[in-house]
């Protein structure tokens, strides 16, 4: 049994395009006319280029790491911060809102590039601007493109200042939501001290006890160890704050606050003697009612000097991060002297190309009836 199958004959191929030669050339000489022409009316672009070595953001131990985990995901994918590099997270901070306005309003680029709104002009800013990793040496380069060459240049190398910038408020976020936390708790510790000591003296007042009478008191272990993990217990709430619960520093406070209260345990089972001073004269009944207010005065106390110590710390850190964070510049951007757009050659190529392949390609499907012919086959039954 016999079929007929459709194939193109590729000598009527051959045969089509030397019939119309001329109109190919024609066709492909503008096109690449075309090219050249713009060529030489195409306003030239000038690149700076900027090259970093990106600040180390996926260390567990970074302050910023622990708040920008979110952003390393951006441009696909999710994953871990730890499944990221430094360049990786590097240029998803590059590329947020928050860096570009910086930017454009250091070099007022809504008038510049007249955009009616800021939106515009990030979409402008982004449209001229390339970061790209180098996955050996783990630098990140800067590419910026403009008319103008000193503008490209400066662009490039304040991303470099803006992007220490955002890298500081991150921390400063982290640093400033702890100084606040502290502050909170160093407030509390303070009314909590000033209830016992209040209840002290309406104690002393009640029963007829002189302050000289009184015998100076001096913290035990036990009294500290619980002022510890209150403290502990504190600086882990504030942690949460940032860190989650698989964090080293989360773990590791975790099990410091295991440590005090094993500690604690071992003392409470102890016959330790009382170091309460009770003042002579007390009936029983009041001795140990003393006895109690005064070791509250003591945990409140030393919770009150720890929280301070962690207060001033904290209120340092914050100060400390409002300074922007010096990025390693590798190689800074110049003025570029040669312009890298529009590429000559690779234009007029590209045009010549073109046509010629646009061209033939139209003669081939306007005599396709000629060039497809019909064929019989055999097929077996």
């Amino acid at each position: 049994m016999q079929a007929q199958q459709k194939e193109i004959d590729l000598s009527k191929v051959v045969l089509v395009l030397k019939e119309n030669k001329k109109l190919i050339a024609i066709s492909t000489g503008i096109t690449t006319l075309i090219a050249i022409v713009y060529c030489l009316i195409a306003t030239p672009i000038f690149t700076a280029a900027t090259i970093i070595n990106p600040p180390k953001l996926t260390d567990a131990g970074s302050g910023a790491a622990q708040l920008i985990g979110g952003l390393a995901a951006l441009g696909g994918g999710g994953g871990l911060l730890s499944q990221k590099t430094d360049a990786d997270v590097t240029i998803a901070i590059l590329n947020t809102g928050a860096l570009k306005d910086l930017v454009i309003q250091k070099f007022d680029l809504v008038k510049l590039f007249k955009q009616k709104d800021i939106e515009l002009a990030r979409r402008s800013l982004a449209g001229k601007v390339k970061f790209i990793p180098d996955m050996k040496s783990g630098f990140v380069e800067i590419d910026v493109d403009d008319k103008d060459p000193k503008l490209a240049a400066a662009l490039a190398n304040y991303y470099v200042i803006a992007l220490g910038q955002m890298v500081s408020n991150i921390s400063y976020g982290k640093s400033n939501a702890k100084f606040q936390f502290f502050n909170q708790q160093l407030d509390k510790a303070e009314s909590s001290l000033n209830i016992a000591e209040e209840a002290v003296k309406q104690f002393a007042l009640k029963n007829g006890i002189l302050a000289g009478q009184q015998v100076s008191i001096v913290a035990n272990l036990a009294t500290q160890l619980q002022a510890q993990i209150v403290v502990a217990q504190a600086q882990l709430q504030a942690m949460s704050l940032y860190a989650s619960p698989d964090n080293p520093d989360y773990i590791e406070l975790n099990s410091r606050i295991a440590s005090y209260k094993g500690q604690l345990d071992k003392l409470n089972n102890s016959a330790s003697p009382d170091p309460i001073g009770v003042p002579a004269g007390l009936a029983p009944e009041l001795a140990k009612q003393y006895a109690g207010l005064m070791r509250d005065v003591m945990f409140r106390q030393e919770v009150y000097k720890i929280i301070a110590r962690q207060y001033e710390a904290n209120r340092l850190d914050s100060v400390s991060e409002l300074t922007p964070v010096g990025i390693q510049v590798v190689d800074p951007a110049v003025i570029p002297l040669y312009k890298s757009k529009p590429k000559r050659l690779k234009v007029v190529v590209g045009g010549l190309m073109l046509g010629l392949i646009a061209s033939s390609v139209y003669f081939i499907l306007g005599n396709r009836k000629r060039i497809i012919v019909e064929v019989e086959s055999k097929i077996n039954n």
